[in-house]
């Protein structure tokens, strides 16, 4: 691995942590500390630890999603870490969608009142966008893989 990759990685964690430290302030880096959430007369507590891998995640993304398409997937070590990242992102997007779909209420396949409140309906729509996005993730990744295999195989 060449130092210029090690910068960009140690650069993103630092980018990580101001972004961490400007959302959540210093008290969110405390394992005990929550992020409160009133919608209409639904209050909700999440825990900051299930929040700060999904900003981790999203800035390695984003940073080396970008980074990636500008060298046109040439960089053996960037294209790898993208990979990585996006498998990441694909596990915590998971992990988001189970919580919604615990927060939006029983499953289609239970008797369900037809009279369904708003908060459950903009929850069961946010889920299904996130899985429309892990599919687009997984597609990327499967695009990723297609075309650093190709460049690396191109080289020798």
């Amino acid at each position: 691995m060449k130092k210029k990759e090690i910068y960009w990685i140690v650069g993103t964690l630092v980018l990580v942590l101001i972004l961490t430290l400007a959302i959540f302030g210093m008290d969110g880096l405390k394992s005990d500390s929550t992020w409160d959430i009133n919608i209409h007369d639904t209050y909700f507590v999440i825990a900051n630890f299930h929040l700060i891998p999904l900003i981790f995640v999203f800035t390695f993304f984003v940073v080396y999603l970008i980074r990636t398409t500008r060298r046109n997937f040439k960089n053996i070590t960037s294209n790898l870490i993208l990979m990585i990242v996006t498998i990441l992102f694909v596990l915590v997007l998971g992990k988001l969608i189970a919580m919604l779909d615990f927060f939006g209420g029983p499953n289609n396949n239970q008797n369900v009142p037809l009279d369904k409140s708003p908060v459950e309906n903009a929850i069961g729509i946010l889920s299904k966008v996130m899985f429309v996005l892990q599919i687009g993730l997984l597609i990327l990744l499967s695009y990723c893989g297609f075309k650093t295999g190709r460049n690396y195989n191109g080289k020798k």
